[in-house]
């Protein structure tokens, strides 16, 4: 587990947490109970939100991992706006690009406003969820904190993921092909065969439970650098020509 943006790894564990853990199997058994501990709280907070924004998903995320991360709550473009991160090797050209750390909240408004518009939300899922995962607001925690919000908005959109007959593996091949090629319907076409009626939210935290290794890209192969690199900036420039191709 060689993320390490705060530079302080052998004195503050992985990512300064309150345990100051650097097993990985460890961080990650701990993580994920303070998910567990927390998730009903969070799922409470949002069903409780007049409307999701911006400053909804920070406080999910700090609900979810505050008892583990003392920063949880606050985005990349708070704790390292002069980083990039990535998902595998630069110079792998399968590797997956996330949002340059001082347009998170722009990406996260874009999803956010495309999921208002519930009739297509519903047609098109995996906009949403591209979106929003693309964003990677948070240096851990993104895939759930996601989920969580994701799950939401469906809820106010009268349908719901039946995320139990979905397939890890498939579900991130889908998920890194959309963030790498968004809008072409890649996540879209693997989300619509699991759509289904709204799921009361009673069920939820046993239907969150039970999913296995929908936790998103967090700790595949994440890898960081400056901002300040003429390469990264290279890269964010290619991206963003992309999409307005």
């Amino acid at each position: 587990m060689s993320f390490d943006p705060f530079g302080d790894f052998e004195t503050a564990g992985y990512l300064q947490n309150v345990l100051r853990l650097k097993d990985p199997s460890e961080v990650k058994e701990s993580e994920h109970l303070s998910f567990e501990l927390s998730m009903e709280d969070a799922l409470d907070y949002l069903s409780k939100k007049a409307s999701i924004d911006f400053e909804s998903v920070r406080k999910v995320h700090e609900i979810l991992f505050s008892d583990f991360y003392p920063w949880a709550g606050k985005d990349r473009s708070e704790l390292v706006p002069h980083l990039a991160v990535f998902k595998g090797s630069q110079d792998d050209p399968r590797h997956t690009v996330f949002e340059h750390p001082l347009s998170i909240k722009r990406s996260v408004d874009y999803a956010l406003e495309l999921a208002s518009n519930k009739k297509r939300f519903k047609d098109r899922p995996g906009d949403v969820m591209g979106q929003l995962a693309f964003a990677h607001p948070f240096l851990d925690g993104n895939g759930r904190t996601i989920l969580l919000v994701f799950m939401e908005l469906c809820y106010r959109a009268k349908f719901a993921i039946e995320w139990s007959r979905t397939n890890k593996d498939d579900y991130l091949r889908a998920l890194s092909l959309e963030i790498g090629d968004p809008f072409k319907g890649y996540l879209n076409d693997y989300l619509k065969p699991f759509v289904v009626e709204i799921a009361h939210r009673d069920e939820w935290p046993e239907m969150i439970g039970g999913i296995k290794g929908l936790d998103g890209l967090d700790k595949e192969d994440i890898s960081y650098e400056s901002l300040s690199n003429p390469e990264v900036q290279h890269i964010y420039n290619t991206y963003r020509a992309q999409l307005l191709d």
